[in-house]
């Protein structure tokens, strides 16, 4: 901040992401402890609305773009890796929740315009039609931030499509199943419902969600008009590069701080070439996450802007890009260990528990470099249509 004040050019949301980064950073140790938020970032995150950014009224004015939005995600990771994928993940199922009817959005949001719908979009439910509505049954998992959540959208198959049912989280049981190696403090329990009844219009079609179908029924939503794929594609990767931007600037101050290695010869860590080689390729691999993380944000962007659905090039090369930003931030993260040294590994270091929430991220469906290369080929090739 200057002294003539903040920088115009920064969304207000942004900096405010920017500024609870620190806090973030401060309780993260104890997030990850606790398995959940710890109380002091909670509170914070959910006093600035992170929790609820796609909810309607949730970003406004010059706020309201998938590129803010993106850096918002990122700059929390650069806090906590685990606050950031919680936000993220609430935040996109206020998203899907906005695209349904307005007395829906009212019971939603009308006494609580900062309530977080979290969701699980995997079909592992059960549902059998009644008058009104749906029966509907499963166990889902994991579902980040349950706790924190008022509403929660469960995969379900409806016969002949596959849709998300809005339940309200008092209606489900929350099963603590989330013992894991990395995003410990997401605190991604499994939910469970037993034959609980949804109505019609609290049912999500994915096949009318994966077609920008609902474009029409709610031109108030920039969202509506693409798939939910391409948000999704586009969201999930913005915590992983706030946390390689944390990795490499944790690894940067332990190089400047660090006596020599064994075996180089040089009095200091920075002094050795391969260290400073490393270094470079873990900050250069960070910048090159961005660019993918930038062009995907473009791609979808113009399309909203257009009111149109990506092409199948456009979904695949977008995928493509969450897969190539997986795997340098992976690289970058493991460069920043190299360099660091023993000291890395100590659990009361930030670095260890950034490597292990990035591990477990890069394990994201959407995040997976395989399964995006073959699809982007397919289409290279002209295999698919």
């Amino acid at each position: 901040m200057s002294a003539a004040g903040p920088d115009p050019a920064v969304p207000p949301v942004l900096r405010r992401a920017r500024e609870l980064a620190p806090l973030l950073a401060t309780c993260a140790a104890d997030t990850e402890r606790a398995g959940d938020l710890d109380p002091r970032s909670l509170a914070a995150l959910v006093d600035a609305g992170m929790f609820s950014l796609f909810a309607p009224g949730g970003l406004t004015g010059a706020d309201r773009g998938l590129a803010t939005s993106v850096a918002v995600f990122a700059a929390l990771g650069r806090g906590c890796g685990a606050s950031a994928w919680v936000a993220m993940i609430l935040s996109v199922g206020g998203a899907i929740a906005s695209l349904l009817g307005d007395e829906v959005r009212a019971q939603i949001w009308d006494s609580d315009p900062k309530a977080a719908v979290a969701s699980v979009i995997s079909a592992n439910g059960t549902s059998r039609r009644v008058r009104g509505g749906w029966r509907v049954s499963g166990r889902w998992q994991p579902a980040s931030g349950i706790r924190h959540a008022k509403w929660v959208l469960l995969g379900v198959p409806l016969e002949a499509d596959r849709a998300l049912a809005l339940i309200p989280v008092r209606d489900v049981r929350i099963v603590p199943t989330w013992s894991v190696s990395g995003l410990r403090g997401t605190g991604s329990e499994t939910v469970e419902v037993d034959d609980v009844f949804v109505a019609e219009d609290r049912i999500v079609s994915m096949a009318k969600a994966a077609v920008g179908g609902y474009t029409a029924q709610r031109p108030d939503e920039p969202f509506a008009a693409i798939p939910v794929e391409a948000l999704c594609a586009t969201t999930v990767f913005a915590p992983l590069l706030g946390m390689a931007e944390a990795a490499v600037a944790q690894a940067v101050d332990t190089v400047r701080e660090r006596g020599a290695i064994a075996g180089t010869g040089d009095p200091r860590a920075a002094g050795s070439p391969a260290t400073r080689m490393k270094i470079a390729t873990a900050a250069s691999l960070v910048d090159s996450a961005w660019l993918h993380a930038d062009r995907a944000v473009g791609d979808v962007t113009a399309a909203m802007r257009a009111r149109r659905i990506p092409d199948s090039a456009a979904l695949s090369r977008i995928a493509m890009d969450a897969g190539v930003i997986s795997t340098s931030v992976r690289t970058a993260v493991g460069l920043a260990l190299d360099v660091s040294g023993m000291r890395a590994f100590a659990t009361g270091n930030p670095l260890q528990r950034i490597w292990r929430d990035v591990e477990i991220t890069c394990t994201h469906q959407l995040l997976t470099p395989d399964t995006s290369r073959e699809r982007y080929g397919r289409v290279l090739l002209d295999l698919d249509s």
